[in-house]
């Protein structure tokens, strides 16, 4: 799994590079929109569903429960600073709909609403920190994807290693150029931790 957070300043922005993303084999768009005017969100909202329709990737937004909603959006990411939780999300949204959280550390995996989410994201790549909340997951029963932020510090497979099973790319250290060689060592990886089972 690989997810490219897309933002920008304006939905020509967002729509050029999330729409080069997912050119360049991006499957998942997770679609910061809280930079751009509010008038411009619905537009650029529908456009890149029928862009990821196309291709048959998927799409979800950042924090924004509301649009996910009105437009019946495939995903909702609910960072630390959402003004919603997971329990109300997965009321408003149905059971179809995917939801992921941020998680900080394995101390607040306990925590974690099991029947309001679908994949639990930590807040950054420290690989003691990755490992210790596979465990935390593990240890609680969760069979949840584990998605950590990539920002070329750790190697892939070092990052991988820690037993996650995703990884969330931003456009700010990642341009959508590398995205290909980045699909294919994540692929091979994941072969790989097939092969091994």
């Amino acid at each position: 799994m690989l997810q490219y957070i897309v933002s920008g300043n304006n939905a020509q922005e967002i729509i050029s590079t999330a729409t080069n993303a997912l050119n360049n084999g991006c499957q998942w768009i997770r679609l910061d929109l809280k930079g751009i005017d509010s008038a411009e969100i619905e537009s650029t909202v529908k456009t890149l569903q029928e862009k990821c329709n196309d291709l048959e990737a998927f799409l979800s937004l950042e924090n924004d429960v509301e649009n996910a909603t009105t437009m019946k959006v495939g995903g909702v990411h609910l960072g630390n600073d959402s003004k919603i939780t997971a329990v109300d999300a997965r009321k408003r949204l149905g059971e179809e709909t995917i939801i992921g959280i941020t998680v900080a550390e394995a101390a607040d995996v306990p925590s974690i609403p099991r029947t309001a989410i679908d994949y639990i994201a930590v807040t950054n790549d420290d690989l003691d920190n990755c490992r210790k909340v596979v465990e935390q997951m593990k240890a609680t029963g969760l069979e949840e994807p584990v998605v950590a932020p990539y920002s070329h510090s750790t190697p892939l497979k070092t990052l991988m290693s820690t037993g996650i099973n995703g990884i969330a790319v931003n456009q700010s250290n990642t341009p959508v150029t590398m995205l290909p060689q980045l699909l294919k060592e994540l692929n091979a990886l994941f072969e790989q931790r097939l092969n091994d089972l």
